[in-house]
């Protein structure tokens, strides 16, 4: 999620298996190339892939919210900031973070866990952002619920929690702490953002939410082998 606009219910509800599929396959085309270029190249290719994979929508959302959720202003006009597709300097320094951190983290993996660290980052970072949609209101109508075109399905929810832990599985003690980690970090930027946009959420908050918490899952894998 990346817009601003109001996401549809099943969307919302398919995004973990989304991000495990995009993993997989970002994860696994660099896992090709570690075999005929070198380590760090291949770390850059894998961080490429789930950008454009994703189509960017996450990250457009999270530069999109590092200008607004970090300007000293008003809740309005952080709304207003929010569609400027322009991005300005809290959107550059929070890519740098992000890219630095990302790339530190996955670094140390060796390429036969880049699929599966990917998978589980994805597949985390989504379900821990999109289980806020069903009770957080809209920023911009301040309606709990509105921002679902239908109600969420909860067992396709459950799926993907369930599909969640089935990839943290294979890491062990690591593997259930990324998830933990991806679950905390996407609940404080939600309870912050509700807070700097009034008491509401939008499409770039959770787009937000999502590339914070994976960044933060892969640093709670970093080093596994």
């Amino acid at each position: 999620m990346g817009s601003g606009e109001a996401p549809d219910a099943r969307a919302l509800a398919w995004l973990p298996f989304v991000g495990a599929l995009t993993g997989a396959l970002s994860g696994g085309a660099a896992y090709a190339l570690a075999a005929v270029v070198p380590h760090g190249l291949a770390v850059a290719a894998a961080f490429a892939a789930t950008i454009v994979l994703s189509g960017a929508i996450h990250l457009d959302g999270f530069l999109d919210g590092c200008d607004a959720f970090f300007a000293s202003t008003t809740p309005e006009r952080r709304l207003e900031i929010l569609k400027d597709p322009r991005h300005g300097t809290f959107a550059l320094a929070g890519l740098a973070v992000v890219v630095v951190v990302w790339l530190a983290a996955f670094a140390p993996l060796r390429p036969a866990a880049y699929a599966p660290a990917l998978a589980l980052a994805g597949a985390a970072s989504r379900w821990s952002a999109v289980a806020y949609a069903t009770f957080v209101p809209d920023a911009r109508t301040a309606a709990p619920n509105r921002a679902l075109a239908t109600r969420l399905p909860w067992p396709l929810l459950a799926a993907g929690f369930v599909l969640t832990a089935a990839l943290a599985v294979p890491f062990g003690l690591r593997g259930a702490v990324a998830f933990a980690v991806a679950l905390i970090l996407a609940s404080g930027c939600v309870l912050w953002v509700r807070a700097r946009l009034g008491g509401g959420l939008v499409g770039d908050a959770y787009g937000f939410a999502i590339v914070v918490a994976e960044t933060g899952a892969l640093v709670a894998l970093g080093g596994t082998t």
